[in-house]
């Protein structure tokens, strides 16, 4: 199985609305418009958006945020896979962060997760996230460069490098 990461096109948005808006992923994904993802697509405000392909063929996709310009390191905003359990979700986040640490003056890659997503939370502990309560002022930090965590859920941050 070989997962890789291209840039989103914006033919591209079909697929990815699909499966954002699939009764299986709703509860736990926030539902963008289509202007929204083209805007991200466009890489506006500092945004990314990638295709997460599986031998070859579209299998998700992940938002990210540079959020360099506040010391905030890259914010990982969604990452959805099509057939879970198989990896690829993992081994596109894991693509995702080596790409993140290659860049000038990133620390740190986080994310938000719900509390009750016991499979996201399994998965990135063991790519060696860790929960993130930060101090206050380095928060409003946080949430100015890119969102606060909603109730019920909470920041995971993988500092420095990835687990093997």
């Amino acid at each position: 199985m070989e997962v890789r990461l291209r840039a989103t096109r914006p033919a591209d948005i079909g697929f990815v609305t699909a499966l954002e808006r699939h009764a299986d992923n709703r509860e736990f994904i926030g539902q963008w418009s289509d202007a929204e993802h083209f805007s991200a697509i466009a890489g506006e405000r500092g945004r990314e958006h990638w295709i997460v392909e599986c031998d070859a063929a579209p299998a998700g996709y992940l938002i990210a945020y540079d959020c360099r310009a506040a010391d905030a390191g890259c914010y990982v905003k969604r990452l959805l896979v099509a057939d879970k359990g198989r990896g690829i979700g993992t081994a596109a986040l894991r693509e995702y962060c080596r790409r993140a640490f290659g860049r000038e003056s990133v620390s740190s890659v986080w994310l938000i997760v719900l509390a009750s997503n016991a499979r996201a939370q399994r998965v990135y502990r063991n790519l060696g996230f860790e929960r993130y309560d930060p101090s206050p002022e380095d928060e409003k930090r946080y949430d100015a460069a890119a969102e606060p965590p909603i109730a019920g859920a909470f920041r995971m941050r993988l500092a420095g490098r990835l687990l093997a």
